[in-house]
């Protein structure tokens, strides 16, 4: 049988791992029963070279072995992506979440702290007043009376604590944010995953097809961007019934107008939850709410309430208009708090 020590001269080789050896080298490192200095050096390693789909779902069969599953949710929806894009945007796919789900989409959305950025979704929505510790109870009262709940990861995936320092430590991406996405504690079949790299956008595409994903966009904006953008052209790969299709968007073509990168820059959990309220209260105009503008129709268009994004984009502009959007979420605070 390998050792831990042959998982990291194969991949220093160039050599991808199988399905089985991937599982077994991520079983040894999420059990702790290899020293730190071998982890950092196989997760660096493996970037550098590049993951492959057998390696990305060895890990994530490895994690939901231990995972914690809430049954009977698989037709929502996630807006959760990979991070470490290094844009410094706002938290784009959280407030996307809130309007999917204001716009008739039951939406779960999978989310952690952040770890290559200032403001992970989990950071943004306890600055919103969002109670994210909750028990599986209230977050089924959430999804069934709200159409709307957010899944911390910690709570789904806590062996996952186990490579946490690691992952601080190592300060840069790796297979874990790749990995977050692909890991709903709902087991969605629908949704739309934005990765930090456009390389990748086949290789976690085909590992969606492999967890028997029903309709879902991997996305790269711009080459830059771990979401829909409108600062250039969109890459995206879409998986609908075990078909894979790859095609690019520019949001030009709806109308949207092309934005600067600067303009779409955030900060901290408190100036991104700003941002939000803003949007929310249709106090801010522009590229922010342009791009939000973009991904939310996109997820409606996912999800078979539009036939296209340009009549999406009428959909969500209105249910941020209407109010509805901000009810979403001050209803979603009063839950997760009572």
């Amino acid at each position: 049988m390998k050792t831990f020590d042959d998982y990291i001269k194969s991949i220093k080789n160039l050599s991808d791992l199988n399905i089985e050896d991937s599982e077994n080298a991520f079983d040894q490192i999420l059990s702790q029963n290899i020293e730190e200095n071998k982890i950092v050096d196989f997760l660096t390693s493996l970037s550098k070279k590049g993951e492959s789909v057998d390696e990305i779902f060895g890990a994530v069969k490895s994690i939901k072995k231990k995972a914690k599953i809430i049954k009977g949710f698989r037709n929502s929806f996630d807006t959760c992506g990979t991070g470490g894009d290094e844009s410094q945007t706002f938290n784009i796919s959280t407030i996307c979440a809130i309007i999917t789900a204001a716009s008739g989409v039951c939406v779960a959305k999978h989310g952690n702290k952040a770890v290559s950025s200032l403001a992970g979704s989990a950071d943004v929505l306890s600055e919103l007043g969002i109670n994210i510790n909750l028990e599986e109870k209230k977050i089924i009262e959430c999804l069934k009376k709200l159409n709307l709940c957010f899944l911390f990861a910690p709570n789904f995936h806590p062996i996952l604590k186990n490579v946490a320092d690691i992952r601080k430590k190592i300060g840069k991406r790796t297979i874990f944010n790749i990995l977050g996405p692909l890991l709903s504690p709902v087991e969605c079949k629908k949704q739309i995953m934005g990765v930090y790299d456009v390389n990748i956008l086949v290789k976690v595409a085909e590992v969606l097809k492999k967890l028997e994903t029903e309709f879902a966009w991997v996305v790269s904006g711009n080459k830059e961007y771990d979401e829909l953008t409108t600062t250039g052209k969109n890459y995206i790969v879409e998986i609908k019934n075990n078909k894979i299709k790859e095609f690019e968007i520019d949001s030009n073509e709806f109308g949207l107008k092309k934005s600067k990168k600067e303009d779409l820059i955030g900060g901290d959990s408190k100036k991104n939850a700003e941002i939000i309220k803003e949007i929310l209260d249709s106090n801010l105009l522009g590229a922010k709410k342009d791009i939000v503008l973009l991904n939310s129709a996109s997820a409606l268009y996912i999800n078979g309430k539009t036939k296209d994004i340009k009549s999406g984009l009428e959909i969500v502009n209105e249910t941020i208009e209407s109010g509805k959007a901000l009810k979403k979420l001050e209803d979603l605070i009063e839950l997760t708090n009572s």
